[in-house]
């Protein structure tokens, strides 16, 4: 169930304890499921992956995506708002930010979490359950990916996006 009132995205989703350790940049600054480093930034568009285990909204690591070359998908911080930024709009994947983490991502298991895992979208204030396979889900601009592993919440925040995102 989708929350009836908002929560401020930043203010929701900042202090969200870590839950999992850093990110290791792979060797070499190479193209991750063709996913490369930036170069000229035209285009910068913003989705939100949130993570719950039994319940409560983990914290995705800082800096996905960032070290000696900032990749076209990364995180800055704990919130799960990940960055899709390039020469040009490109369609991303749910599976390739997933590779450059280097997580494994499936319904039987996902980034450490035991399956059955359920995802979920949240589209224009709608929430939709997604039974097809995770690899296939589009990192959409305003739209929330929700991965629960183990007892859900009983609401789910509905996410008032900043302005300029």
């Amino acid at each position: 169930m989708l929350a009836t009132t908002y929560t401020d995205l930043v203010a929701g989703t900042a202090n969200n304890a870590p839950g999992w350790g850093t990110w290791v940049e792979p060797a070499g600054r190479v193209p991750v499921s063709g996913v490369g480093c930036l170069g000229i930034v035209n285009f910068h568009k913003h989705s939100l992956v949130s993570i719950y285990k039994e319940g409560m909204r983990l914290g995705l690591p800082d800096n996905v995506g960032r070290g000696g070359c900032t990749y076209e998908l990364h995180t800055h911080d704990v919130m799960g708002m990940v960055h899709m930024e390039g020469a040009a709009e490109k369609k991303y994947m749910l599976s390739q930010f997933f590779a450059l983490w280097n997580q494994p991502l499936g319904v039987n298991g996902t980034a450490g979490l035991a399956g059955p895992v359920r995802f979920y979208l949240i589209d224009k204030e709608v929430l939709t359950r997604y039974t097809g396979d995770p690899a296939a889900l589009e990192l959409v601009p305003y739209r929330e990916i929700v991965i629960i592993s183990g007892a859900a919440p009983a609401v789910l925040p509905k996410y008032r996006w900043p302005t300029g995102l």
